[in-house]
């Protein structure tokens, strides 16, 4: 157990308690209402499904915009795995497309010559999944011309950026459908969960249909297609509920983390991180930096985890996963660059950056 934590949310008893109590006397799906409500009202989405993971609502998403077997998905492969591991849940193939060095998200020109590649293949793409890694938007002016330009729509993978914006609106909003994850180390947690946001009456009908193992509106049990157990908890609606009460200090002090990190560590040890462009606001969920040739990763991971930091490397491309090496990518060596040189940093307790950086700054 580290002493330092990479991100994680102490548990606010109090705070939960609190919540809990004022639903004393009501039923326990009214928290999952609620907690639905205030993603509502905070994203300004027309429909929110709240349930138990982001991997669900990305498995609901991909089943509401058709995708099934034999279908070709656009997925990035700078990534977690549970952004690309619901395309083959559904029984289609993952098409991976690197990043471009700016935002170290999905690089719109790979894009759309992977879109082109599989059009000549009489495979066009069912959907594309646009991540925001670390909280920070992706490119999505371009991305969206040119899904727009072949018909394509985009799932759009906000698990790392609730409170993110692109031209002053909401990540998770860009897309046909999105989804947030409230898994235990966001600023927004629920100790697990997950919701899919969409303008669509019919795709919120159909994924609530499903969560909730199919069952017909009927009084007995009917069941007369495949459902899934994905429904969130009514604890964790508590949970999310307390976390979006406290979303705008939790940000500040991300962000605020972020620059301490940025203004302390010194030259010679990083030489980069994400920027905000100007159409960006990041959440700076991790604190990600570029280390300079003088240092190593590993060596890093290493040090910092003996002495109860936990410091992690970039994610490492899908496309060099052993399991999903065999699936069509399109790559630029951007995503493996990233993860030889990257590292996300302690990124949820201001009070704890110098020691942090004076670990990283004495190492040579």
């Amino acid at each position: 157990m580290y002493r330092i934590p990479l991100s994680a949310t102490p548990f606010d008893a109090p705070g939960i308690s609190g919540i809990l109590d004022s639903y004393s006397e009501k039923p326990a799906t009214k928290l999952i209402e609620d907690f639905e409500a205030a993603l509502r009202a905070y994203t300004g989405a027309r429909y929110v499904l709240a349930v138990n993971s982001g991997t669900s609502a990305i498995h609901l998403g991909l089943m509401a915009l058709g995708v099934g077997s034999g279908d070709v998905v656009i997925a990035p492969s700078f990534t977690y795995v549970a952004t690309v591991a619901p395309i083959l849940y559904q029984g289609a193939t993952p098409i991976l497309v690197d990043s471009e060095l700016t935002t170290w998200n999905m690089n719109p020109e790979l894009l759309e010559t992977a879109i082109k590649s599989q059009i000549q293949l009489k495979k066009k793409p069912k959907c594309a999944i646009i991540v925001h890694n670390y909280g920070m938007p992706a490119q999505m002016s371009a991305i969206n011309a040119i899904c727009d330009r072949y018909e394509i729509p985009i799932l759009e993978d906000a698990a790392e950026a609730l409170g993110s914006q692109y031209l002053g609106k909401p990540a998770g909003t860009l897309g046909k459908i999105g989804i947030f994850s409230f898994n235990n180390n966001k600023i927004v947690t629920g100790y697990g969960g997950g919701a899919l946001l969409t303008e669509s009456e019919e795709i919120y009908q159909k994924s609530l249909f499903w969560s909730t193992q199919s069952r017909e509106q009927k009084p007995y049990y009917e069941h007369r297609e495949l459902g899934y157990n994905y429904r969130i908890s009514p604890l964790s609606s508590a949970s999310g509920l307390l976390g979006l009460k406290q979303i705008e200090a939790k940000i500040e002090e991300r962000r605020a983390i972020f620059d301490s990190y940025r203004n302390s560590l010194h030259a010679d040890k990083i030489s980069g991180w994400l920027k905000e462009q100007n159409e960006s606001l990041s959440n700076r969920w991790l604190s990600t930096f570029l280390l300079s040739n003088s240092l190593k990763t590993s060596d890093i991971v290493d040090k910092t985890s003996r002495l109860g930091i936990e410091c992690r490397r970039l994610w490492n491309p899908m496309h060099l996963q052993p399991f999903y090496h065999k699936f069509p990518a399109f790559v630029s060596g951007a995503g493996e660059q990233l993860f030889k040189e990257g590292l996300s940093l302690p990124s949820s307790n201001l009070a704890l950056v110098s020691e942090v950086t004076k670990v990283l700054n004495q190492t040579s």
